[in-house]
C-alpha cells in the first residue's frame, strides 16, 4: 500500500467530520466476520464503525509510540555504571583506550607500504 502526503500529515484544519476517509481491505475468516458483525450489532454500530473504534484504541498515535519506547532508568543504574567505570580504570592502570584514529592511520600506512613493496 502506497502512502500519500495526506496519509502522513493530514490537514490540521480539517475536523473529524470533514476528514477524508480511506478504505482498507483485508481478509478474515467467515467465523471472525460473523463474530465482528454480531459484536457491532450488540453495540448498535456498523461493522466499519465497530472496527474503526477498535483500531483507534489499539493503534497508538505517533507521539504515543515514541513515549511508549521510553523506559525509566532504575535508581541504582548510574551507580552500577560508575562502579564498572572505576573497575575498568583500576584494571587498566588509568590508560583506558588507545587512540583508535592513530591506530587505524598506522595500519593503513603499513598496508600501503606492503602493497607498494617497500617492506
Amino acid at each position: 500500500m502506497a502512502l500519500r502526503k495526506e496519509d502522513i500529515a493530514p490537514d490540521a484544519q480539517q475536523t473529524d467530520k470533514t476528514k477524508k476517509r480511506s478504505r482498507i481491505t483485508f481478509d478474515v475468516s467467515p467465523e471472525l466476520r460473523r463474530r465482528i458483525k454480531l459484536a457491532a450489532l450488540q453495540d448498535n454500530l456498523s461493522v466499519g464503525e465497530y472496527v474503526s473504534r477498535i483500531l483507534e484504541e489499539a493503534v497508538p498515535e505517533e507521539t504515543s509510540t515514541v513515549e511508549r519506547k521510553w523506559h525509566p532508568i532504575p535508581d541504582d543504574f548510574l551507580e552500577r555504571v560508575y562502579r564498572v567505570r572505576e573497575r575498568v580504570i583500576k584494571d587498566s592502570k588509568g590508560e583506558l583506550f588507545e587512540d583508535s584514529t592513530e591506530l587505524i592511520r598506522q595500519m593503513r600506512e603499513e598496508r600501503t607500504r606492503e602493497l607498494m613493496g617497500e617492506e
